[in-house]
């Protein structure tokens, strides 16, 4: 049978493992991440209560912001969230959502909030270390003004990479899935330091990831979106 790897964390390839066995593959889980929040202070408290809107772009960054405020801290605030396992965080923690991305990307989050919120207006964006910084000037430059504080680290666990390289060379992975441009970075790194020519069939989650698979040379099948009930 095929054997496709999945880098992400093993709560967010429920869907993926069953996409993919859906598929003819056998799945195979290396996360080539791991998450810490990080301790915030009073200047984190500050920047909430300054902020009219938080933005939250992953359900990570949801769940880390929750652990960090209390239900009080956000009972005025309005949440704009990138999709819907980002806005079930929310309705865990009994908590309204006024604006969901019409596609769960960043970008699309950041355009069509702004094109339906013209008032300037203040906005928490509490982010990853890894997270970068495209559309905050296009806000910034509506008037809007925007705080982006460091949430949470996400960074690649050596076991893992030692686990991965380890993998390649003694087993058949015909395929690797690959949800971010890190991962693929990640997944690259290891690939890079063995003795292999030829480089499994890659799968991505939307065009970002492509993007940085190209650049290095490799060509990319992004995943079609599948709905499970």
């Amino acid at each position: 049978m095929k054997k496709i790897l999945l880098t992400r964390l093993p709560q967010d390839n429920v869907d993926d493992c069953l996409y993919f066995q859906q598929k003819g593959f056998e799945t195979v889980e290396i996360p080539l991440l791991e998450l810490k929040r990080r301790v915030m202070g009073q200047s984190f408290e500050v920047m909430l209560e300054q902020s009219e809107w938080v933005f939250l772009t992953s359900q990570h960054a949801a769940e880390f912001f929750f652990q960090q405020i209390s239900k009080r801290d956000v009972e005025q605030k309005k949440f704009a969230v990138i999709g819907e396992k980002t806005a079930q965080v929310l309705l865990a923690n009994n908590v309204k959502l006024m604006f969901q991305a019409p596609r769960p990307t960043k970008k699309h989050l950041f355009e069509a909030w702004a094109a339906c919120n013209r008032e300037p207006t203040s906005i928490l964006y509490p982010k990853s270390n890894l997270a970068d910084n495209l559309g905050e000037s296009e806000l910034i430059a509506k008037g809007h003004q925007l705080f982006t504080p460091i949430l949470y680290d996400n960074y690649v666990p050596q076991k893992n990479q030692q686990k991965l390289k380890t993998l390649l060379l003694a087993d058949k992975i015909t395929s690797v899935y690959l949800a971010s441009p890190s991962l693929w970075q990640r997944f690259f790194a290891v690939f890079k330091n063995t003795t292999l020519k030829e480089m499994p069939m890659l799968y991505c989650l939307g065009e970002t990831t492509r993007q940085a698979i190209l650049k290095d040379g490799y060509e990319a099948i992004i995943k079609k979106a599948e709905k499970y009930s």
